[in-house]
């Protein structure tokens, strides 16, 4: 399969389309995490130090975007136009038609929908682009992201133990592997 363009889409609720290279939102994404850390400790990336790592990350999704790489899209709700998270397809393979998704959301919008809308909305975009197979990992502890992961149909397929390390609980960590499959 060639790279496509990526789209910018709208759910019921949500905008989600590429987030902006600015120090205000470098600096949003930076407070929202540094105020709750505890919340993103399953994250590897929550012990951000600076808004300036956010500012690159920022760059890099903004790069990434438009080589087609990868898709990073803010989460933005329509009502207000609010940043609510981000949710990235990564480890974009083109050739074997699949990914990775992940996500994180502004725990002040945890538990309303908004994160199983915006999976599901570019699951179907990619799938609709002829992708295949799309991957969410989740630490199994993790249980509002393997929630979200079975609600948008994933399916769990085995629990990688002692996987990836996590530096904000300064631990090595199983991970729960869930795909779902594009059906014919």
């Amino acid at each position: 399969m060639k790279p496509q363009e990526f789209k910018k889409l709208q759910t019921k609720n949500l905008d989600l389309k590429p987030l902006p290279v600015k120090f205000a939102l470098a600096n949003e994404i930076f407070d929202i995490i540094s105020k709750n850390r505890d919340y993103y400790k399953f994250l590897p990336w929550s012990n951000v130090k600076q808004p300036e790592q956010e500012f690159a990350f920022l760059s890099d999704a903004d790069k990434n975007w438009k080589n087609q790489t990868e898709a990073t899209y803010g989460m933005y709700l329509r009502k207000d136009g609010s940043f609510a998270g981000v949710c990235t397809m990564f480890d974009i393979n083109w050739e074997r038609e699949s990914s990775e998704f992940g996500y994180w959301l502004n725990v002040k919008y945890a538990g309303q929908g908004f994160m199983s809308e915006a999976v599901k909305a570019i699951s179907n975009e990619f799938f609709n682009m002829g992708f295949k197979r799309i991957v969410i990992k989740a630490n199994p502890e993790n249980i509002a992201s393997c929630k979200v992961a079975e609600k948008c149909g994933f399916q769990l397929e085995g629990v990688l133990r002692s996987f990836d390390f996590l530096p904000a609980l300064n631990k090595r960590e199983d991970i729960a592997l869930y795909a779902k499959i594009k059906e014919k």
